[in-house]
């Protein structure tokens, strides 16, 4: 029997798809993702962990996809093995408004749950540009940050519980979701930010968060020598209300906005562009507050601008411009993307030290109320990676408390800037770990080690 006979067993053979009907699917952001030419759609938990048995008989190691946008190619696959997407298993399960917790299977994208949730006058805590893609099993596999982080923190602060499926298709029911657990080891943290690589999330229970009944945004411009007093005055002033600061070099922001079609800017000639998003009990409340917090910032120098929304139209040409990082893939040969985090007072010194260093300007933008820069390179076909990586991490290495990746994960593309970066007790011991779930190694590979 081969192998896509008895995953069709399992399954239906509808939902066994082989290397012509991968042909006819979107990779995604990763070209090499339909590269085992064999894909299985299992629709419950059941069928996931015989489709993990089944993987194993065969003798086959298993890639797990969701939305496919990730950017560290963590979804390639190979033949040999087995893709398992997700797409099938997409049902909200549960939304307890009273206890501000929605139950959910790993396929539902992000925007779904916030559709289910709005009604109810809720939101999930993270939010990112993808939205409208991504998964929650893939959120929880990358743990992804997004816009939200400075409130609510990464998706590690949400979960509540999961159910995970392991390579011999063992299911683990780590469901309690409660907001005080002390039950023993909070396994469920194990399989947060593992990339597949430990076992497979077949459910998850989010805390929600209430709906911000009013917000408002702004597009402040400042020299970037003042955004850490100009941070501690945000923070200061509008306590719980402020929900994101977001910062673009000017580089960054001219490229996007010319590429996007934005003519009419709604600033320039800013040494550093950023978005302060506050939050209120409505859209006037937040606006004044945010007014009353900028204010003095200008008068005392601090900032050089500041325009305020003062409508969803703004609002949404404030974040455009933010949002649309994908233009410069879309334009451009080769559009390299990395994501580091650093000390809030390393953020400049970074930057500068890429630019000079370096033979394309990066383009830079980034979570900053988080310490997370995403650099990028718009490049002409045929230049290589290789250079490029060695600047950003080499020149990273220098600076203490620096991460490789902030947001985005390992993957393949960052395997050896990681080796790199961990001290070899810690590699060590995430080895074990691999080694403790997935003895045979069949998870997702190459990946991340």
């Amino acid at each position: 029997m081969s192998a896509e006979t008895a995953f069709a067993g399992v399954v239906g053979a509808e939902h066994v798809l082989g290397p012509a009907r991968l042909a006819l699917r979107d990779p995604g952001w990763c070209a090499g993702s339909q590269g085992a030419g064999l894909l299985v759609r299992p629709g419950s938990t059941a069928e996931l962990a015989e489709v993990m048995r089944v993987a194993a008989a065969e003798g086959l190691s298993v890639v797990a996809q969701g939305g496919l946008t990730g950017l560290v190619d963590g979804t390639w696959s190979a033949p040999g093995q087995a893709i398992v997407s997700f797409e099938r298993m997409a049902r909200i399960v549960d939304l307890d408004a009273a206890q501000g917790v929605a139950v959910v299977e790993p396929g539902v994208t992000l925007a779904a749950l916030d559709a289910a949730l709005a009604p109810l006058g809720l939101m999930a805590g993270v939010d990112i540009a993808a939205r409208d893609s991504c998964t929650i099993g893939g959120m929880v596999a990358t743990n992804a940050g997004g816009t939200r982080v400075l409130r609510y923190g990464m998706t590690r602060a949400s979960v509540l519980g999961l159910e995970v499926v392991l390579a011999d298709g063992t299911v683990l029911d780590l469901m309690a979701p409660l907001l005080k657990n002390n039950a023993g080891y909070d396994l469920k943290q194990v399989f947060i930010g593992s990339e597949g690589t430990l076992g497979l999330v077949s459910k998850v229970a989010l805390r929600v968060f209430a709906r911000p009944q009013g917000s408002a945004c702004a597009l402040v411009g400042l020299e970037p020598g003042a955004l850490g007093a100009v941070m501690v005055a945000l923070r200061a002033g509008l306590g719980d209300g402020l929900a994101a600061i977001e910062a673009m070099w000017p580089g960054y922001y001219d490229t996007v906005a010319g590429l996007i079609g934005l003519t009419r800017l709604p600033m320039a000639g800013q040494g550093l562009y950023v978005i302060v998003e506050a939050t209120g009990t409505s859209d006037a409340a937040a606006r004044s507050a945010l007014e009353a917090c900028l204010e003095p910032l200008l008068e005392a120098g601090l900032l050089a601008d500041a325009v305020i929304a003062q409508s969803q139209a703004d609002r949404a040409a404030i974040w455009r411009i933010r949002e649309e990082s994908g233009a410069i893939d879309a334009a451009y040969g080769v559009a390299l993307s990395y994501d580091v985090g650093l000390r809030l007072a390393d953020l400049q010194g970074y930057v500068e030290r890429l630019t000079a260093r370096s033979p394309a300007p990066p383009l830079v933008f980034g979570h900053v109320g988080d310490g997370n820069l995403h650099v990028m390179f718009a490049l002409p076909e045929g230049v290589e990676r290789a250079p490029f990586d060695a600047l950003v991490y080499d020149t990273l290495a220098e600076i203490a408390g620096s991460t490789v990746s902030a947001e985005h994960g390992i993957g393949l593309e960052k395997r050896a800037a990681l080796q790199a970066a961990l001290p070899p007790p810690v590699l060590a011991a995430m080895r074990s770990l691999k080694a403790a779930f997935d003895p045979q190694n069949r998870l997702n590979p190459g990946k991340v080690l």
